[in-house]
């Protein structure tokens, strides 16, 4: 019995670790405390800093800002915003709360792993496929740039394609109701 256990969650465990080593050792001067220099986060920061010095003078931050593109609604820079998110638990756990570059790109081999997984792919050709997903040459460029963001979205991207696929794949199979 253990034996049967061990070969169906053998490969999904060599996936995650082989996963997180490599993304370790990618962005290992992250984890010796090496900050890289974005320029989108540096101007992020730079433009939410009138938000920030509205906020100390008036307790709340703007709703509009003139300080980029001749004015623009300040809540898409920044806004103070006090709510439960569970998203932001649940991207940690994914990440297994790696630091932010390791993390995106351990969270996009696990996404695509999940996916490879979903259209029954070989357990370790869909570790060769989330390898080259996660390091594709966008995703790094689109992490020194500062893409967060953009980055984040793409991570997730074939988990979301995948839980589509569950779905459909459950409504339109012959056993259900």
């Amino acid at each position: 019995m253990q034996n049967k256990w061990l070969q169906l969650f053998l490969p999904h465990l060599i996936a995650v670790v082989v996963f997180l080593l490599i993304a370790v050792v990618y962005c290992k001067p992250v984890l010796e405390h090496k900050v890289l220099q974005q320029a989108d986060v540096t101007q992020y920061t730079a433009m939410a800093r009138n938000s920030a010095v509205y906020k100390e003078k008036h307790g709340a931050f703007p709703l509009w800002t003139q300080g980029m593109f001749s004015g623009m609604p300040a809540y898409q820079i920044a806004i103070d915003v006090q709510t439960f998110a569970p998203y932001a638990f649940f991207h940690d756990l994914l990440s297994l709360w790696l630091p932010k570059l390791p993390g995106f790109f351990f969270l996009a081999c696990i996404c695509f792993y999940f996916l490879s997984q979903v259209l029954r792919v070989n357990p370790y050709i869909g570790i060769i496929g989330a390898l080259a997903f996660a390091y594709a040459t966008y995703n790094p460029t689109a992490l020194v740039a500062g893409h967060d963001t953009k980055m984040t979205a793409l991570a997730l991207l074939p988990a979301f394609i995948a839980s589509i696929l569950l779905i459909f794949e459950k409504n339109t199979s012959p056993d259900s109701p």
